[in-house]
């Protein structure tokens, strides 16, 4: 599909194909040799060419006759039956809710030869249809067959088009797909029209051809709950795009994931290019002081001892002969090695880096899996992108989170890892599928990042994470955006990834902004806290009451 351009279909009938006759002659082999030479037989064969030429083309004319006739005549009787559509499967939520299905309808088709007036059809036929301009209706009555004016009628036009009592209107019978939740799920589902497919529509297509119903791992009440505050928020502070990813870090499934612009899969004629992109799956983002924690997990894998240890803040740090890295936000001159995470400090990340060392975090990262694409059955995913040389220089820009573009499922994916054991999951968002997990962290070291996330949340940059009556974790994170190769003083991602109930995490909720213009709550910067934080709380303290009814938050 061409994404710089609208997506438009032909409402025509499929025309017949050219097909190829081949004939073969059997001829006396004994002969062959000497026909070749005779020019009689060459002069005989001309003829009996030009008189199949002349019996072809009058069977050609008897078949165009036929065909003709079947659509004006003997096709009307039996049109209901060849187009008649095998039921598709629908496709359902977690919790059995439907999220798309057929219904029956009806498309309005006309025989022009059994019009009785063309003016006065024409001029109702506007009247009911008045997005088809005069020159629509002027092609099809300028011909003599059986053509489809309309799809998938309304109760509605269809009463209107029998009040007319025009023989020439024909109704057959036919199936539409149908959206019932229009744009909620339309990053998920894709859509279906004709022959033309997206996402799970497409990617698992012959599943639900043979009339598969297929359920989805999402939970309809979470998803829309999650809309609802991300479109807010969205408007808010007049971003370019949003994203948000709520998933069961113990199973992989994902119960919510929203990407914003989207669309209305129910019209997809309407479908501008870029909505219909997943953001979550299909984008991939300079993530920012969200991987800071990935250091932390590093160090207390390799057995650092760093509680002790005092990183200098002040100065900043010459990363280059031309790059000095500073924390502007930071008033101390040292931070501890809780503080670096807690205040995300950019220069005491790239310290301590330096005290692990770049292949430690090469084996780590790719652990992680952040050096792989995350494979997710029914969607489309992006590769991430490391750096081609991973030298020292990348190594100290990977601590802070420039460097490596990476989407955000795979953030989420590897955050999973991080706080539930040190399992790695695969993420799905098909109900029951297959459990891929493998352990490869230590439970000591996943306790001591949930205990760093929950400490940023309290006394840190994620305050405005809270939610109340449940204790959650996370990390900020804003990057600038690049431009022409240079990173914008002005343009950045702001997102936050928390956890929640943090002392036994049993879900991820991940929010992302792109380009936030404008935060309205105390005039602050548009940092990662004062933006994707609090819309996590919002969503959180919404969602989670009724994950708790469902038993999710056991600790809760």
């Amino acid at each position: 599909m061409d994404k710089s351009k609208k997506i438009f279909y032909e409402n025509v009938i499929p025309t017949v194909s050219d097909t190829t006759v081949k004939v073969n002659f059997k001829d006396n082999s004994d002969l062959i040799f000497e026909e070749q030479k005779n020019t009689k037989i060459k002069l005989a064969r001309k003829i009996n060419n030009f008189f199949f030429l002349i019996v072809s083309t009058f069977l050609i004319f008897i078949m165009i006759s036929l065909y003709k006739t079947y659509f004006s005549e003997v096709g009307k009787k039996n049109f209901n039956k060849a187009t008649a559509l095998i039921d598709r499967g629908r496709i359902l939520d977690r919790n059995g809710e439907i999220i798309a299905t057929n219904i029956k309808t009806k498309d309005l088709y006309i025989d022009t030869r059994k019009v009785l007036d063309n003016y006065d059809l024409k001029r109702k036929l506007r009247e009911i249809f008045p997005e088809k301009n005069n020159f629509f209706f002027d092609k099809i009555f300028n011909k003599k067959h059986y053509i489809r004016i309309k799809q998938h009628l309304t109760p509605n036009e269809i009463n209107q088009l029998r009040k007319i009592g025009d023989p020439a209107i024909q109704f057959h019978n036919s199936v539409k797909r149908i959206y019932i939740h229009h744009n909620l799920f339309s990053h998920l589902t894709g859509f279906k029209s004709s022959n033309i497919t997206s996402k799970v529509e497409k990617n698992l297509n012959d599943f639900l051809e043979k009339g598969n119903d297929l359920s989805l791992s999402v939970d309809l009440r979470v998803q829309s709950i999650v809309h609802e505050e991300l479109s807010n928020s969205l408007k808010k502070y007049d971003a370019n795009s949003a994203v948000t990813i709520i998933i069961d870090v113990n199973n992989g499934d994902i119960l919510s994931l929203v990407s914003l612009p989207d669309f209305d899969p129910n019209h997809p004629t309407n479908i501008k290019a870029f909505t219909e992109n997943n953001l979550a799956t299909e984008a991939r983002y300079e993530m920012g002081s969200t991987l800071k924690i990935f250091n932390a997990a590093l160090a207390f894998e390799n057995n650092l001892n760093l509680e002790n240890k005092k990183f200098k803040i002040g100065g900043g740090y010459q990363i280059t002969s031309e790059k000095l890295i500073e924390d502007k936000h930071i008033l101390q001159e040292e931070l501890s090695f809780d503080e670096i995470f807690t205040q995300s400090s950019n220069v005491g990340s790239v310290q301590l880096i330096e005290e692990i060392g770049i292949r430690k975090q090469q084996i780590f990262l790719s652990k992680l899996g952040l050096n792989e694409k995350i494979n997710l059955q029914g969607l489309s995913t992006v590769n991430n992108k490391l750096p081609d040389d991973w030298d020292h220089l990348a190594s100290k820009f990977i601590s802070y989170g420039y460097g490596i573009s990476i989407s955000p499922i795979s953030l989420v994916s590897a955050y999973s890892t991080l706080v539930n054991g040190g399992i790695k999951i695969k993420p799905t968002i098909i109900l029951n599928s297959d459990r891929v997990q493998k352990k490869i962290l230590s439970e000591s070291t996943s306790l001591k990042v949930n205990n760093l996330l929950k400490k940023v949340v309290n006394y840190g940059t994620g305050k405005k994470a809270k939610v109340n009556g449940l204790d959650v974790g996370g990390k900020t994170g804003t990057s600038r955006k690049l431009e022409e190769g240079k990173y914008s003083e002005k343009k950045v991602i702001t997102s936050f990834i928390g956890t929640f109930p943090i002392n036994k995490p049993k879900y991820i909720a991940f929010v992302l902004f792109d380009e936030p213009r404008r935060n309205t709550e105390e005039f602050l910067e548009n940092f990662g806290g004062n933006t994707a934080a609090p819309t996590f709380s919002r969503i959180v303290r919404k969602v989670s009451p009724i994950l708790n009814k469902n038993n999710y938050l056991k600790s809760y």
